[in-house]
């Protein structure tokens, strides 16, 4: 009769489905490892209307990269045209960000997978996409070009010019030193379209009114001498 060993062998566990010896998680590309849990966004916005796209992990190093490059390239030619669409853009770019600084510190991918890792491509700064950073850029210049020249933001002391009938004109502001520069406003009444009021500014020669719903304004302009 033989005596039962006293350390018996250890039988390791045979491995799960999905996960290969040791670890708990395979990428859902081509089920290599080592693999992190991580979920990659894509943005398009279309005025009025959005859509965010998403994949989810867990990725190995290349084929987590492959699919951030792709999304976030994407993201930034189609993720700015709408004004929620504006905000939510950022968000998800740095969202993107955050997970392949996450997957940049991953092994590369141990052989005999059972697929194979996908090729991560260029890097998005060195993708025509990259462009794409200038259209939020040209809106912002835009909108601040436009409100710069939007009577409805001047002070006074700032100049005008006037332009098209006498009883709707298309009014500008405008540098002082402007050869269009024919107006200085030199009082400004909010919730008012009486150009009566003008009377108690000293220097007032005319009166330019506006009313957008139930704003309205009135500035009382001097000769820009």
């Amino acid at each position: 009769m033989t005596a039962p060993l006293a350390n018996p062998p250890q039988v390791p566990p045979a491995p799960q489905p999905g996960a290969w010896p040791g670890t708990a998680l395979t990428c859902r590309c081509c089920g290599s490892v080592p693999a992190i849990k991580g979920t990659l966004h894509g943005h398009q916005g279309f005025l009025l209307f959005m859509r965010t796209l998403t994949q989810r992990g867990p990725f190995c190093r290349s084929c987590g990269i492959a699919v951030c490059r792709d999304m976030s390239a994407k993201t930034l030619w189609q993720g700015w045209w709408g004004p929620l669409s504006m905000i939510i853009t950022p968000l998800v770019l740095i969202g993107n960000l955050v997970t392949r600084v996450r997957l940049g510190r991953l092994g590369e991918p141990a052989p005999g997978a059972p697929g194979t890792p996908a090729t991560p491509g260029k890097p998005v700064f060195r993708r025509a996409a990259v462009f794409g950073l200038g259209i939020p850029v040209a809106i912002a210049l835009a909108v601040g070009w436009s409100i710069s020249t939007d009577p409805s933001y001047a002070d006074v002391g700032a100049c005008v010019s006037a332009t098209g009938l006498s009883t709707d004109p298309f009014v500008n502001v405008v540098d002082c030193g402007d050869q269009s520069a024919a107006y200085v406003v030199v009082g400004k009444v909010e919730d008012t379209t009486d150009d009566a009021q003008c009377e108690r500014f000293s220097g007032a020669v005319a009166a330019y009114t506006q009313e957008d719903g139930s704003r309205k304004l009135l500035l009382c302009l001097g000769a820009n001498r």
